[in-house]
């Protein structure tokens, strides 16, 4: 355990549920770009990069949906898409997307079953809804009812999809569709996510790190509450569970911290010596 900061760090942290509050079963109107992290955390950020530290945003979050008050921060880089994308100094080194016919397979099972489900992509989310509906639960989100519509200059860039659990198993069909093409993730309450096959947070931890010119997990610390943290708090050397976190989460946690609501991530920073 690492109880002082001596050298340079680097630090992920996830978004809902760690840098911000968040209810996963509150989804209805739910304006993300609102949701923005106290005034501790954003000075706790400033104290950070003072001591030469490198502060990654790690989030199942599309690009798009990093808001104002995430920048401000100003991290070091930002993995999105729970994995699926890096974006170092506004610059995009790695994007995966979902395959397009698998897509628009999944967009067709779910049209058959008639519930709502995002699709997201850096540019944009879509709300797949059923015939009739026209306006998406999500702010900002295009209401849609085929895949075709979801195109972004012709083409399918979704790197992932969103849905709820009673929806899942309606498309799954007990078929294999599911396993073989996507990484499944509970991320609370009855929220669920597909990512492509093989990419988690921990992947784009990874390819942060391989970024920045860094061998192994040495002096790397995750902050996360939910299954999709997963990934990334097996990537780093030190592992700190919110609070809040889920039960799961906390199990391969080296620290649980405060919840998110008494800036949890601070107290963990100020325990290792980092700020």
């Amino acid at each position: 355990m690492i109880d002082a900061c001596s050298d340079s760090a680097v630090l992920f942290f996830d978004v809902d549920g760690t840098l911000t509050s968040f209810d996963p079963d509150n989804m209805t109107d739910k304006d993300f770009s609102a949701v923005r992290p106290s005034q501790t955390v954003v000075e706790a950020f400033h104290r950070l990069r003072d001591a030469g530290h490198k502060a990654f945003i790690c989030t199942g979050r599309p690009l798009w949906l990093i808001a104002d008050s995430l920048r401000a921060l100003d991290p070091a880089g930002v993995v999105a898409m729970a994995g699926a994308t890096l974006e170092v100094e506004g610059r995009v080194v790695h994007e995966d997307c979902i395959d397009e016919g698998i897509v628009e397979e999944l967009a067709r099972r779910i049209v058959a079953a008639g519930f709502e489900a995002f699709f997201e992509a850096n540019a944009a989310t879509f709300a797949l809804e059923p015939a009739g509906v026209e306006q998406s639960s999500l702010i900002g989100a295009a209401a849609v009812h085929s895949a075709e519509e979801m195109r972004i200059d012709g083409r399918l860039r979704v790197g992932k999809v969103c849905l709820n659990a009673p929806g899942l198993a309606r498309v799954a069909n007990d078929d294999g569709f599911i396993d073989r093409n996507f990484e499944l993730c509970n991320t609370g309450g009855q929220n669920r996510e597909l990512t492509p096959k093989g990419i988690d947070k921990g992947v784009g931890v990874a390819r942060a790190l391989e970024y920045l010119g860094r061998e192994g997990n040495a002096r790397t610390f995750g902050f996360g509450d939910s299954g999709n943290d997963l990934g990334m708090l097996t990537a780093v050397e030190t592992a700190v569970a919110m609070g809040n976190a889920m039960p799961e989460v906390k199990a391969v946690a080296d620290y649980v911290t405060d919840d998110v609501a008494h800036d949890g991530t601070v107290t963990a920073m100020q325990h290792f010596g980092l700020i």
